[in-house]
């Protein structure tokens, strides 16, 4: 072949690859999806905040369990004559045999100590023990779990799952106990709405609240 032949042929190769290679670009060009500034925040949600989820439900979870709320003495008659039954009833399945529930308890505050209002409760029974948490340590995750709208699958993992129990905690400190004067309640009646779960001591009613009123 001449030296002009394999020029040419050389010069054919190229423009073929360039030519494949500006048609690659092309496709990819016209493959490729422009996504607007929401498409984008969709793909990339936020990370998860506990805190303004908590701010947001509480006073919907309030509302449910005030609806909901099982009158105690009615509550600790069934759980004591058949936990299970009383569960499915009135409360939340949280596994393992214990249950979650709205309640509202009637009674005259007898002490208030430790962070707890204990309350004597008519047509509860007298070995019962009624406790209210007004501390700043107000434990467990019953008015989490108690209305029964919020799931652990609604949640990336367990702790995300936690934190809203703790923010709800917080939420209590924040709008049912801040402006509440305990120091002045012992042997007056109150009136509470809140949610308790089993799993402590028989007999043991430790309620967390959602909302207390004092009467006059």
């Amino acid at each position: 072949m001449s030296p002009d032949l394999k020029h040419r042929s050389a010069s054919v190769k190229w423009l073929v690859g360039v030519v494949a290679l500006a048609a690659l670009v092309v496709a990819a060009a016209l493959d490729t999806k422009v996504l607007s500034p929401q498409q984008v925040a969709a793909l990339n949600p936020p990370a998860f905040n506990a805190e303004s989820y908590a701010a947001d439900r509480f006073p919907k979870v309030t509302a449910l369990i005030k609806e909901k709320a099982v009158d105690l003495a009615v509550l600790a008659a069934a759980v004591g004559s058949d936990q299970a039954a009383a569960g499915e009833k009135y409360g939340q399945d949280l596994g393992s045999g214990n249950f979650a529930f709205p309640v509202k308890a009637t009674g005259t505050v007898e002490e208030v100590a430790d962070g707890f209002l204990l309350l004597a409760v008519p047509d509860v029974p007298k070995d019962a023990v009624v406790r209210v948490a007004v501390g700043p340590a107000v434990s467990g995750t019953p008015v989490r779990d108690a209305t029964g709208t919020i799931k652990f699958g609604d949640f990336t993992d367990q702790t995300d799952y936690q934190s809203v129990a703790n923010q709800f905690k917080l939420q209590i400190q924040k709008t049912v106990l801040a402006g509440l004067d305990t120091s002045s309640l012992k042997g007056k009646q109150v009136t509470v709405h809140g949610a308790w779960s089993t799993g402590g001591p028989p007999k043991s009613f430790l309620i967390q609240p959602v909302a207390v009123e004092v009467a006059p």
